[in-house]
């Protein structure tokens, strides 16, 4: 990326969709089980997807996007996790209601106007991964917003809908989905492009991560959560990065993008500085089998010996377009090689070739000789090579073609995938406004005035509330966010209120403590909440201290019906008053009177250890460093 390049420089404009799942018992649209996730299935259905006129008389430009595709879509079924509406053979039961409660009140933490009647919709969703085609959707709250810094970022809306399938696999024409998270219960938050820099949108996501969780009512772990970025500058479009996993990608992604409009649009500017109109542009696709018998390319060579077919694009007047650059480290062929994977199925990397490239992995020069003869390529044209099936060889040639008109207008109508690096490929013609329609299968359902009332009564208080609450018991920053999201909040809250336990002892406790104990497989969800209580308030009393807490909670775990105070004194945990504590410490100085250290000053040191070692868990750690010292001043 060019170190000056600044996507505030460019009206960058950035917003969030942020879709997560829900903590429901049932899915949305059945009675299945939600969360029964499982790698075992009883039966495969096989499907294809077929593009059909509107009413208007119009096909979906996503929809003809995938039926070039050909692709022959599995489901794996556990009948454990799915039924017959799952595979749209039976009409949707009544909408669960206790996820609608869940999105009220999510919906009521986020400011948002409650709507009056759910109505749901269908939502087109054509790549395969709901069997039905689309995807059932409401709006639960509309017009809402949270603070961020001196401002606020608007909520569009909140929905509530379906969760789609869980992708196995995606070979070539053939892609796999599991079904088990087929329909659960999702909502989907939608911002308004109110971030300027791509730092923001990573604050942003954050502050709604937060709130969701806060809640206790959404699914954690992986899969759970899937974020969408839509990104824009001047001149450039709104371009959709699908299914972001985790918010640390959300800067780079968005610089990235941002960067990557910019070069497009100086693309456009390249191209018709060339062409008085997108109309002079053409390019011709060229049967190159005969010159396939002389290519001396390793890569092509080995494709043809395996019975594949040889096609050549030459592009006309654009030569120096297939290597501008897009992305940081990538140029324009990668634009032309991404979208023939995707919709070509040509997905053995690299799967194209150009004149352009001098690399060493690029084409010999007999082979550019050979190419440029065989495509009458003259020094103001590009030519490119792409190998595989048939049929699929034809539908790349003509993408090809179809990418490099589409660069006239600057940048297109897509949604792209993220990769880890920060980068982006493409995932799909972005889909038109009409994706959605009202879905006669579901009756409006009213949501009463008094149902939301009794709903706001009850609503926990948002992240940011709750931050300050936490930073003022003395908290830094940094633990009192993550006691905001930590599953048990609601037990070190009541714990505090219960006793005078040290608010900072208590999140240590939660926080890192519990974490500790668990990865060494102590199941700490075993302590519940009054067995919380107990070790605090006797933490809180002086009668236990921070170095026992390790073995008192591994203990309660195993034995959760048990009492702190019987553990203390069976295992000789109880406290010692500071006068015996004195005459204990004095006799173990006066028994290691002939201790032999190599260095006189770190004598204390070496005692401590020892003294550690025999009353640990019988005082603080300071107490029993201040009785040494005492001791040895005798």
């Amino acid at each position: 990326m060019e170190p000056s390049f600044d996507p505030t420089a460019f009206q960058l404009k950035s917003g969030l969709e942020i879709h997560h799942q829900i903590l429901t018992s049932k899915k949305l649209f059945c009675r299945c089980p939600a969360g029964a996730y499982s790698q075992r299935h009883d039966a495969e259905v096989l499907r294809h997807m077929r593009p059909t006129l509107s009413e208007l008389g119009e096909y979906d430009g996503t929809a003809l996007m995938e039926f070039k595709t050909r692709k022959e879509i599995i489901y794996l079924l556990d009948r454990n996790s799915v039924c017959t509406y799952e595979m749209d053979d039976t009409p949707p039961f009544p909408i669960n209601q206790e996820a609608v409660d869940i999105a009220i009140e999510i919906s009521l933490l986020l400011n948002c106007k409650i709507v009056g009647e759910v109505h749901v919709a269908r939502k087109q969703y054509l790549d395969g991964s709901i069997p039905a085609g689309f995807q059932r959707t409401a709006i639960i709250g509309v017009d809402g917003w949270i603070p961020y810094r001196d401002r606020r970022i608007q909520i569009i809306q909140l929905g509530l809908e379906e969760d789609a399938c869980r992708e196995v696999s995606d070979i070539g024409h053939t892609v796999t989905f599991r079904t088990d998270r087929l329909s659960m219960p999702l909502i989907e938050v939608v911002t308004g492009p109110d971030m300027r820099t791509p730092e923001e949108v990573a604050e942003v996501g954050r502050i709604i991560g937060d709130l969701l969780r806060s809640t206790g009512k959404v699914r954690r772990g992986l899969g759970s959560v899937r974020q969408d970025v839509n990104v824009s500058i001047a001149g450039g479009r709104r371009v959709e990065i699908k299914g972001v996993p985790r918010i640390p990608l959300f800067p780079a992604l968005v610089r990235n993008e941002a960067f990557r409009q910019y070069n497009l649009l100086k693309i456009r500017d390249f191209l018709h500085e060339k062409f008085a109109e997108r109309s002079d542009f053409h390019g011709e696709i060229f049967d190159l089998s005969l010159a396939a018998r002389r290519i001396r390319h390793r890569l092509i060579k080995k494709a043809m010996e395996k019975g594949a077919c040889l096609k050549g694009v030459a592009l006309r007047g654009v030569n120096g377009l297939l290597t501008m650059t897009t992305q940081p480290g990538l140029t324009f062929s990668h634009e032309l090689s991404e979208r023939i994977r995707v919709i070509a199925c040509l997905d053995q990397l690299p799967n194209l070739l150009h004149t352009e490239d001098r690399s060493v992995a690029g084409l010999e020069p007999a082979d550019l000789a050979l190419m440029a003869k065989a495509m009458r390529l003259d020094p103001r044209d590009t030519g490119v090579l792409i190998w595989g099936p048939p049929a699929d060889v034809q539908t790349a040639a003509q993408e090809i073609i179809l990418r490099v008109e589409e660069a006239f207008d600057g940048v297109p109508h897509e949604t792209r995938q993220a990769r880890s690096e920060g980068c982006t490929d493409f995932e799909r013609i972005l889909p038109g406004p009409d994706r959605m329609y009202p879905d006669t299968d579901s009756p409006p359902c009213p949501i009463d005035p008094a149902r939301v009332e009794r709903i706001r009564e009850i609503l926990p208080q948002p992240p940011w509330v709750l931050q300050e609450q936490y930073e003022s018991l003395g908290l830094a920053p940094d633990p009192a966010r993550r006691l905001i999201t930590h599953p048990r909040r609601a037990t070190f809250d009541r714990a505090l209120a219960a006793t005078d336990a040290s608010p900072r002892l208590a999140a240590w406790a939660f926080l890192e403590l519990s974490r500790h104990l668990q990865r060494r497989g102590i199941r700490m969800e075993a302590v519940g909440e009054e067995q919380w209580i107990a070790v605090l308030r006797l933490a809180a009393d002086h009668r236990l201290f921070r170095e026992s807490l390790p073995l008192v909670l591994a203990y309660l775990a195993d034995n959760p019906e048990e009492d702190p105070e019987d553990f203390l004194a069976a295992q000789n945990l109880a406290p010692l008053p500071p006068d015996r504590l004195d005459a204990e410490i004095r006799a173990l100085i006066q028994r290691h009177s002939g201790l032999k250290v190599r260095r006189p000053e770190n004598r204390p040191h070496v005692l401590m250890g020892l003294v550690m070692e025999q009353f640990l868990g019988r005082a603080s750690g300071q107490a029993l460093w201040q009785s040494l010292q005492r001791g040895l001043s005798d």
